[in-house]
């Protein structure tokens, strides 16, 4: 596919989501939260991640206590969001390599251009490229397309991105051929597409206002 014409589609795609769906919209945070808040939704419901986030508020005052109380309360106070040994070492990690001797802060990727911020937090072990573009994205306002479970398999269905691309390869061509200024709100957009209708295990391709768009009409994550 041509660059033109991957621009071309993006845009009609974007523009019909947007007539379904309304503007998107999220709340700008603190980066530091972002990452944090975003570590917590891998491989959970948003009511899991929520219910986790609440409680980590709830127990601790500051990010400093969460620093000086360790991973076991950190793991008992997230545990509902899964994985919770994993993610409690992300998050200490995120908070060791934010601090340098003072209060944990993610300000200084304000600084920093795409890439270096990518780069930066990437070091973070447990800190993928997901996780880094949201916090770019919906903290910093940057023009950068993550790519979650719903973009992902949006995305590949409609043909923007290879059948077999990874996330990361994903994140590659969607930055590339998503025009700068629909990348936050295309991200917003396909995942409420993917949650209420291009499911993947049932899509509701009937009433799909990319029917005529899509090249895997009717196939889900199953099929061959």
């Amino acid at each position: 596919m041509k660059m033109g014409t991957s621009r071309q589609r993006v845009r009609q795609i974007e523009s019909r989501l947007g007539e379904r769906y309304g503007a998107a919209e999220k709340p700008r945070v603190d980066p530091l939260d972002e990452l944090i808040h975003t570590v917590l939704s891998q491989n959970t419901s948003d009511t899991n991640r929520d219910r986790a986030w609440s409680s980590l508020r709830e127990e601790y005052g500051s990010w400093e206590e969460v620093l000086e109380h360790g991973a076991e309360r950190l793991e008992r106070t997230i545990r509902v969001a899964g994985l919770a040994q994993g993610k409690a070492g992300t998050i200490l990690r995120a908070l060791r390599r934010s601090s340098d001797g003072g209060s944990p802060s993610l300000e200084r990727l304000r600084n920093m251009s795409d890439e270096e911020a990518l780069d930066y937090l990437t070091a973070i072990k447990g800190v993928g490229t997901k996780t880094a573009a949201c916090v770019l994205c919906f903290s910093l306002g940057r023009p950068v397309m993550p790519v979650d479970t719903h973009v992902h398999r949006v995305t590949r269905r409609l043909g923007l991105v290879p059948d077999r691309a990874t996330p990361e390869r994903a994140h590659e061509v969607l930055n590339e051929i998503v025009p700068p200024e629909l990348r936050f709100s295309l991200h917003i957009l396909l995942i409420r597409h993917g949650r209420e209708t291009c499911r993947a295990r049932t899509p509701a391709c009937p009433g799909c206002v990319l029917l005529d768009l899509c090249p895997r009409v009717g196939l889900t994550d199953t099929d061959a």
